[in-house]
């Protein structure tokens, strides 16, 4: 009979095993689900897209496109990091983060507009290491949400006070 050589099968047994484990050692880590927050407010897109850039007045602005909807903060960092007040510890040196609020006109009955806030979170180790997406507590996105929701409450009360004033002066 013929016989095949030994060798032949050890090296198709290793080039299996250098193929599996080949794409196991090529899979790079996944994006952590990014969560974001999203508020209807009924009321017209400029007093929004006001209460929008006055409740987001603190952080450093990279892109503020008003006619698509898109306002993006630049990586904050260091002393202008959001603190909750639950937190006890320090944040590390090497976690950064950035929002992406957007803005979408709508209209049921009345006037309104979507606005979405998401947060990424990068933590850079070291400087030869690639940065590691980190997950959001949603706490910052909500605050920003209720800062606009109070921004424009505080409007609204404004106006009406306005409207009162000038009818008692007539």
């Amino acid at each position: 009979m013929f016989q095949k050589p030994q060798w032949i099968y050890k090296l198709v047994v290793a080039s299996l095993i250098l193929v599996s484990s080949a794409c196991s050692l090529l899979e790079t880590k996944k994006m952590p689900e990014v969560p974001q927050r999203e508020k209807v407010f009924f009321a017209p897109y400029e007093d929004v897209e006001r209460a929008v850039k006055q409740a987001m007045i603190r952080y450093p602005a990279k892109v503020d496109n008003p006619d698509a909807g898109i306002f993006e903060t630049d990586w904050v960092k260091d002393d202008l990091r959001f603190r909750p007040a639950q937190m006890r510890d320090d944040f590390s040196d090497g976690l950064q983060y950035r929002l992406l609020v957007r803005m979408v006109k709508g209209k049921a009955k009345k006037p309104g507009v979507k606005v979405t806030v998401r947060k990424e979170i990068v933590l850079n180790r070291d400087f030869f290491a690639n940065p590691e997406p980190q997950a959001s507590d949603g706490i910052e996105e909500d605050v920003i949400l209720y800062r606009v929701a109070r921004e424009l409450s505080v409007e609204k009360a404004l106006k009406r006070f306005q409207e009162k004033q000038n009818k008692s002066t007539n």
